[in-house]
């Protein structure tokens, strides 16, 4: 995939990876990873997105958000859009990202984060297809039934963001006040991410159980 913008598709479908600064990168794994490791993990799964979304013919390209300059880098060197954080937080960040696509003519937007590491092509694509019509927004929550792990949004201005604490129940209600057709989308290999040193725990017993199959 390339990061060029021409010719557009038809649908055009950016995908947004809004990513801290490593040195802040998933502090909440602290009791069970020291910093270079939790670096080191976030490069890797970003790195791993990364592949997946650009092998999708359905997304055009993925822009990468963040103020730190080495994930910036990594994002170039596998042909995806940096973008500079303008304002600090998550929802300014995705935001930004979101206008940059609507004027680049992006029809929908597909906000993944970076701590997801079973995210598969399989689910990338269900997504996609979930989202029917012109107005259509596709939450995939985590585990708990808390989080938004993955949001799909046709027109990317459809919703405002409200990732933080219950985003999937904020999201829900956004699109239903909205009129929006939404669905949800459940799938244990995107339902996992990787905040707290349980999430660890279970990813590490997941990855093995799928590795034996």
């Amino acid at each position: 995939m390339s990061s060029s913008l021409s010719p557009q598709p038809p649908s055009l479908i950016f995908a947004i990876i809004p990513v801290k600064p490593l040195r802040q990168a998933k502090s909440r794994l602290a009791r069970a990873l020291k910093p270079p490791l939790r670096q080191a993990l976030v490069r890797s799964l970003l790195s791993r997105t990364l592949d997946l979304l650009n092998a999708n013919a359905r997304i055009a390209g993925t822009i990468v958000i963040s103020h730190d300059v080495t994930v910036l880098e990594l994002a170039h060197g596998k042909n995806a859009i940096g973008l500079a954080e303008s304002e600090s937080g998550l929802n300014a960040a995705i935001t930004q990202a979101a206008t940059w696509a609507n004027d680049h003519g992006a029809k929908a937007i597909f906000i993944v984060p970076t701590d997801l590491p079973l995210i598969a092509e399989a689910d990338i694509n269900a997504m996609l297809d979930l989202a029917t019509g012109p107005q259509y927004v596709v939450i995939a929550p985590d585990r708990r039934e808390a989080g938004t792990n993955a949001l799909l949004v046709r027109p990317p201005n459809a919703i405002a963001f409200a990732y933080g604490a219950s985003s999937f129940d904020a999201h829900r209600a956004q699109a239903q006040e909205r009129g929006l057709p939404i669905h949800v989308y459940r799938s244990p290999t995107l339902a996992l991410d990787l905040d707290v040193p349980d999430d660890l725990e279970l990813y590490h017993a997941l990855d093995s159980h799928l590795l034996s199959e």
